[in-house]
């Protein structure tokens, strides 16, 4: 029985120094993958963080946060409209100015709180049933989550 526990506690030491020497090679590896959503490839209707991040530079990005606004109280990306089902009309009448005093070819790029969250999908919805409904409405892939593994 002793030897079974010494057997089970030097396993388990080793796996923790496997997994910190792997920790520590992710992270300050020159060439280490990304282990984020924001690499995986966007769906129909949505967008990757590089891509976002590659309109912006280009013909600039509307962002719109559909997360609670607790949360968006808490962090967003910079510039975001807080535009959700919870506060739907006061948010709608702020980001229907932004968005339709924009140029037609600035992005609308609406995020939530992850790959799982479904706020981002209603929010464009409902913006599809207003005049702005004929702008491009692009779900960052993702959402919150991929924006802040790309920026730590």
């Amino acid at each position: 029985m002793k030897i079974l526990l010494r057997a089970a506690w030097q396993a388990a030491v080793l796996v923790v120094l496997a997994a910190a020497a792997g920790a520590v090679t992710a992270r300050f590896h020159p060439r280490a993958p990304e282990l984020t959503p924001a690499m995986e490839i966007a769906g129909p209707g949505e967008i990757t963080v590089a891509e976002a991040e590659a309109f912006v530079k280009t013909v600039g990005v509307i962002w719109i946060d559909a997360r609670h606004p607790d949360q968006f109280a808490k962090g967003t990306i910079p510039g975001a409209l807080a535009l959700n089902q919870y506060d739907w009309e006061n948010g709608l009448i702020a980001a229907f100015n932004v968005i339709a005093d924009a140029p037609r070819e600035r992005v609308v790029v609406i995020f939530c709180d992850g790959q799982k969250c479904e706020a981002s999908k209603h929010v464009r919805e409902q913006l599809q049933q207003t005049p702005l409904g004929d702008r491009g409405l692009l779900i960052l892939h993702g959402g919150w989550p991929a924006w802040k593994a790309a920026h730590p």
